[in-house]
C-alpha cells in the first residue's frame, strides 16, 4: 500500500515534523466539551508518539491507540522511560499491542493497520480524538482510504463522540493544489458531511487564524470540530 510505504519512509528518515513536543493546545482547551467520563477510554487513531497520549493519562483517562509504524510506538515509551509489555495479537499476526500504565491509567498502543483492528481488540470506547489521522489519509480511488477509515472508526467505537482537529489554508488555490499532492489533506465541511453526518451532529467549535497550519508551512486556520453521536448510534455494539 502506497500510504504504508509513505509513513514508514517518513519515520525512518526522521520526517516527522507533524509530531508535537507538548500536548496540543486545542485538545487541552476543548476536550472537555465531549463530557468524557473520568476513567473513560479514549481512542487515538494513527497516534504516532504523540504527547497527547500522556496528557490523557494524566487527566485520568485510559488510552487506546494505533499506529502503522512500530518505531513511533517504541519511541513513545522509550522517550518517557516507560516500560511496556509487548503482546502479539492472538490471531492477527500483523498486530502487536504495547501496554503500560501511567498515572494509574492504562495505555494500550497497537502497532499495525487500523483496518485489522476489531471492536473486541480495543474494548468499549467513550471518545475519539482525531488530531492528525483524517487529514493524513487520501481518498483517491480505488482505495478510498479516508472513506474506509471513517467507517472503521464508527465500527470500532460504536459511534463514540469525537474531537476532530483539521485546518484550512488562506489561499483557496493552494488548498486545491496541495490536497491533491501529499498529506496533510484539506477536509472540507462537505466532506465531513459525507463521512459523518449520518451518524453525528457536526459542529465547528474553533476557527483560529495561525501563521503555520500544516507541515507544508502555509498560513491559514486551525479548526476544531465536535462530532456528537446521534442517539441511536453510540454503544450499538462492541463485539
Amino acid at each position: 500500500m502506497m500510504q504504508a510505504e509513505f509513513w514508514q519512509h517518513a519515520w525512518k528518515n526522521g520526517n516527522t515534523g507533524f509530531t508535537q513536543s507538548k500536548p496540543n493546545y486545542m485538545l487541552v482547551n476543548y476536550f472537555e466539551v465531549l463530557n468524557t467520563p473520568k476513567q473513560g477510554r479514549v481512542f487515538v487513531p494513527l497516534c504516532g508518539k504523540s504527547p497527547d497520549i500522556i496528557w490523557f493519562a494524566e487527566q485520568g483517562y485510559e488510552v487506546v491507540g494505533i499506529d502503522l509504524v512500530e518505531r513511533a510506538v517504541v519511541d513513545f515509551f522509550a522517550e518517557r522511560g516507560i516500560e511496556a509489555t509487548i503482546t502479539p495479537h492472538p490471531t492477527t499476526p500483523n498486530l502487536t499491542c504495547y501496554q503500560a500504565e501511567h498515572n494509574g491509567c492504562d495505555i494500550q498502543l497497537w502497532v499495525g493497520d487500523i483496518f485489522d483492528l476489531t471492536p473486541a481488540d480495543i474494548g468499549k470506547v467513550d471518545s475519539i480524538y482525531d488530531r492528525g489521522a483524517l487529514v493524513a489519509l487520501p481518498d483517491f480511488e480505488p482505495d478510498c482510504l479516508r472513506t474506509r477509515y471513517t467507517q472503521q472508526l464508527i465500527h470500532l467505537s460504536g459511534g463514540a463522540n469525537q474531537l476532530l482537529l483539521t485546518f484550512a489554508y488562506d489561499d483557496e488555490y493552494l488548498e486545491d493544489e496541495l490536497q491533491r499532492v501529499r498529506p496533510p489533506f484539506i477536509i472540507t465541511e462537505a466532506m465531513l458531511d459525507d463521512y459523518y453526518a449520518k451518524h453525528y451532529d457536526i459542529n465547528m467549535i474553533v476557527r483560529q487564524k495561525n501563521d503555520v497550519v500544516s507541515t507544508a508551512g502555509n498560513s491559514g486556520y486551525r479548526l476544531a470540530y465536535t462530532l456528537i453521536a446521534k442517539s441511536s448510534q453510540h454503544h450499538a455494539s462492541y463485539s
